[in-house]
């Protein structure tokens, strides 16, 4: 990898020989150095884009890959679902993405609300499989999060949806790894949504592993 072995220069170097350091920097980074220091990186656009999009730590062999791919496709034909549900509930980042947090919720046996947003903090396999693309980007503050993940949790609606897309036989329900879908959780969160308002019940995030 080009970022393992860069090209290294000193502050007089650069001011000397800029326009040819520059063109070099396009084909890979180049270390510029302080008092014999890393001091800062000059790299292509490129090369920026790829170190900080979070696809690229993604394995390929991850079971979460397909499970994205077919989320997306399924949401293409939700666009009204989506856009009634930021409206009745608001969105600080989006009904789409609060529908993969509760998909996470369900595969991982996440307890609650608060503990989905602390995985996304960091857990960068998380964040890429719940939409979002940089490392920079920005969490919303925890009680919107959580209130807004369990007013979609609670949509009938949505969890149809959420169901349909979990029930495709490529998802592991038991063996090796953390990656499982729990169907009890999925039941409980489907009974709880579809409950007549007020109704008593556990809510999902009662229901233990």
């Amino acid at each position: 990898m080009k970022w393992m072995s860069p090209m290294r220069v000193t502050m007089q170097e650069l001011d000397a020989k800029l326009s040819k350091i520059v063109e070099r920097a396009r084909e890979e980074p180049v270390a510029v150095n302080r008092y014999g220091s890393p001091w800062v990186w000059i790299v292509s656009h490129q090369a920026w884009v790829q170190a900080d999009n979070l696809r690229a730590l993604v394995p390929q062999s991850h079971p979460l890959v397909p499970l994205h791919d077919l989320v997306e496709d399924a949401l293409r034909y939700e666009r009204d679902l989506l856009a009634d549900l930021e409206r009745q509930h608001g969105s600080t980042i989006g009904a789409a993405r609060l529908f993969k947090c509760l998909m996470l919720q369900i595969i991982y046996s996440l307890e609650d609300g608060e503990k989905v947003h602390e995985s996304l903090t960091y857990n960068m396999l998380f964040r890429w499989f719940v939409g979002f693309e940089k490392f920079a980007d920005e969490l919303p503050a925890r009680a919107a999060f959580t209130r807004e993940l369990n007013a979609v949790g609670a949509d009938a609606r949505a969890v149809r949806v959420i169901t349909r897309c979990l029930s495709h036989t490529f998802l592991p329900e038991s063996g090796d790894g953390d990656f499982r879908v729990n169907r009890g959780l999925l039941h409980a969160l489907s009974a709880w949504a579809s409950a007549p308002s007020g109704a008593p019940g556990a809510r999902p995030h009662e229901v233990v592993r």
